[in-house]
């Protein structure tokens, strides 16, 4: 005999998903871009915010097909793959969305896309650090390219940790880099 239906299983599902999601949301870029995009030469890899909010519809897609499930219990094969399969293209977009400097190449990639721009610092045409309008905000670095495409990153603690190899890049590419006014 079993004491439990089909339903509640679903409605488990969904709420365990519901609590693991704050730990997905924050480990998960962290885990699979270091996978990804990580290696001996990369000294910084940056997660914009639109990478922890795609992670984080994603993990609402799973939910939500496992709690429709729980309701439509003959259907819930189909909700549940169409919350699966929703999560994944989320969740892939999201490790995509990603910045990272190396001792060879500027790679970064944009929301909603899955194609990675590539470029070396022979291509760097110049660097400007912008200052924040306000004290709360984080100064950014633009780094504009020769054929006008550009990139920005946030110039925070740990790409102020790894400045040196920003200087190294600029003394030995011998590109601009300057405040803006």
């Amino acid at each position: 005999m079993v004491n439990y239906e089909k339903k509640h299983l679903y409605m488990m599902g969904a709420i365990a998903v519901l609590i693991l999601t704050p730990f997905y949301i924050l480990v998960g870029p962290f885990i699979f871009q270091g996978i990804l995009f990580d290696d001996v030469s990369v000294w910084l890899l940056q997660t914009p915010s639109t990478a922890y909010g795609l992670y984080g519809i994603s993990a609402l897609m799973l939910v939500l097909g496992l709690f429709i499930s729980s309701f439509f219990v003959k259907k819930a094969f189909y909700f549940t793959g169409l919350g699966l399969v929703l999560a994944g293209v989320l969740f892939v977009m999201g490790t995509y969305s990603f910045k990272s400097l190396s001792t060879e190449e500027i790679a970064w990639g944009e929301p909603f896309s899955f194609k990675t721009h590539t470029y070396s610092w022979e291509e760097v045409k110049e660097v400007i650090l912008v200052s924040p309008p306000t004290e709360e905000e984080k100064h950014t670095m633009i780094f504009y390219f020769k054929d006008g495409k550009e990139v920005t990153f946030v110039r925070n603690n740990e790409f102020q940790a790894e400045f040196s190899n920003f200087n190294t890049a600029k003394r030995q590419y011998n590109f601009p880099f300057k405040a803006s006014e």
